[in-house]
C-alpha cells in the first residue's frame, strides 16, 4: 500500500495602515519560524532613521545578509514614491536574487514588503508573480492599496490584517498558521 504525503502550501499576506508595526511583526513571526527549525529566506526592508525621522529604507537579503538601499530621502535618478527616490539597481539586483535563492534554499520565502516603492521594478514584478505562482510558502507585507489585485489574481492566500488591538498577539496566530503544514 502506497503512502501519500500531502503537502499544503501556505500562502500568507501581513497587511494594515502604514505605521501599524506589520513588517515588526513579520520579523516576528521569521524568529518563531526560526526557532521552530525552519530556513526562511526572502528580504527584509528595516527604516533608517537619523535624529528620529525616517531617512531611508534598507533592503536585506536574509539568507546572505546582503544589504543596499531601497530608497533614500536624499535625491537620486530613480523614481520618486511620496518623499523617497527608489534605489532601482538595489531593488533590483539584492531583492530578486535573494527571493529566487529562497525559493530553492528556504522552507518559507518572506518578503517585506510589496508596495509601491517596490512596484516601480519590473524585474520585482516579475518575481512576485512567480512567487505568487509556485508551490512554495510565502509570507508577504503587502501595502493596502494591492491587497485586492493580488487576492483575486492568486488563489489560496490567507490574509492578516494588522491593527493596534491584535498587532502584540498576531505574529503567534500567522506563526501557528504555518507551524500546522510543518516543513
Amino acid at each position: 500500500m502506497a503512502i501519500y504525503r500531502i503537502l499544503i502550501i501556505l500562502k500568507a499576506i501581513i497587511t494594515g495602515r502604514p505605521g501599524i508595526g506589520k513588517s515588526t511583526v513579520l520579523k516576528e513571526v521569521i524568529k518563531i519560524l526560526e526557532a521552530n527549525g525552519w530556513r526562511v529566506g526572502g528580504v527584509i526592508c528595516p527604516e533608517v532613521r537619523v535624529g528620529g525621522k525616517r531617512v531611508a529604507f534598507e533592503i536585506v537579503d536574509l539568507l546572505s545578509g546582503e544589504r543596499g538601499t531601497l530608497a533614500s530621502t536624499e535625491p537620486s535618478n530613480g523614481p520618486v514614491v511620496g518623499r523617497y527616490y527608489v534605489n532601482m539597481t538595489d531593488l533590483d539586483r539584492i531583492s530578486v536574487n535573494a527571493i529566487s535563492r529562497s525559493l530553492e534554499e528556504a522552507d518559507l520565502t518572506a518578503i517585506d514588503e510589496i508596495g509601491p516603492m517596490e512596484m516601480k521594478s519590473s524585474k520585482f514584478r516579475s518575481i512576485i508573480t512567480n512567487v505568487l505562482s509556485s508551490d512554495k510558502r510565502i509570507i508577504a507585507v503587502v501595502h493596502t492599496t494591492l491587497v485586492r489585485d493580488i487576492t483575486l489574481k492568486f488563489q489560496g492566500i490567507k490574509v492578516f490584517e494588522i491593527t493596534e488591538f491584535n498587532r502584540n498577539r498576531i505574529s503567534g496566530e500567522i506563526a501557528k498558521y504555518f507551524l500546522g503544514g510543518s516543513p
